[in-house]
């Protein structure tokens, strides 16, 4: 006999760092008496910075493939960094060119040479075609002047599946957390989840998410996760539909 248990809200972090829970419909299939496979997803927004080298080496001495939702930047070592994420089989994302909201999100002409912009530049400099994205402030942002469908349609058209989150460690809204404090936001949320798509950030200023990773791992190790970078097969959270 097979079960069916259907989730019907998951929670979003809004621009102003207060969440909120949103009404979807994720089903997983339960086979009696056996258990579903739980799946985490680390990934990690903004990138590449100061950390990146380190983050990348936190990563490989724990055996776990990410995913990067990376910026456009033209120098060279930034250039190096994607090459490296590539290279170390993490999931290579974009995340925008220019993380300005105002000129991101100001028209539907905007975002599409913003878009086309970083996608070439990743696809010049790795070879790789990428096919997943992350809007900054999420899918569910407030200040895009375009409907948000008209933008996720664009994606689509263009072979460009989005993913947002539905965990998140906070290390962009509260400056200061300590590594404990940033495992805690991520695992109030993870261990009520069987597939937890975790927001971090790859930024200048973020070094404890660094330091909190291997403890993180762990954890979710412990709890039954499987750790995963995003690919084809990786169920789609999101905050608003097409």
């Amino acid at each position: 006999m097979i079960q069916m248990l259907v989730l019907q809200f998951f929670y979003w972090e809004n621009l102003s760092g207060r969440k909120a829970i949103l009404d979807d419909q994720t089903q997983i299939v339960m086979k009696e008496g056996g258990t579903v496979k739980k799946r985490a997803y680390l990934t990690f927004d903004d990138g590449p910075s100061l950390n990146t080298g380190e983050l990348l080496r936190v990563l490989k001495e724990n055996h776990v493939k990410a995913t990067f939702f990376v910026l456009g930047k033209e120098d060279k070592c930034s250039k190096r960094y994607y090459r490296r994420i590539v290279k170390d089989g993490h999931t290579l994302g974009i995340h925008a060119y220019n993380h300005d909201y105002d000129h991101l999100y100001q028209s539907e002409e905007a975002f599409q040479e913003d878009f086309k912009r970083i996608h070439q530049l990743l696809l010049r400099v790795t070879g790789v075609d990428v096919k997943y994205y992350r809007f900054p402030g999420g899918s569910s942002n407030t200040v895009s002047k375009v409907p948000i469908r008209r933008l996720i349609r664009f994606l689509h058209k263009n072979g460009v599946e989005y993913y947002d989150w539905n965990a998140l460690n906070e290390d962009a809204v509260t400056v200061g957390l300590t590594p404990g404090q940033l495992n805690q936001n991520i695992m109030k949320d993870a261990e009520h989840l069987d597939t937890a798509i975790i927001l971090m950030h790859d930024l200048n200023n973020s070094h404890n998410t660094i330091e909190a990773l291997p403890e993180l791992i762990r954890t979710l190790r412990e709890q039954g996760f499987e750790l995963l970078p995003i690919d084809e097969d990786t169920p789609l959270i999101q905050h608003v539909k097409e």
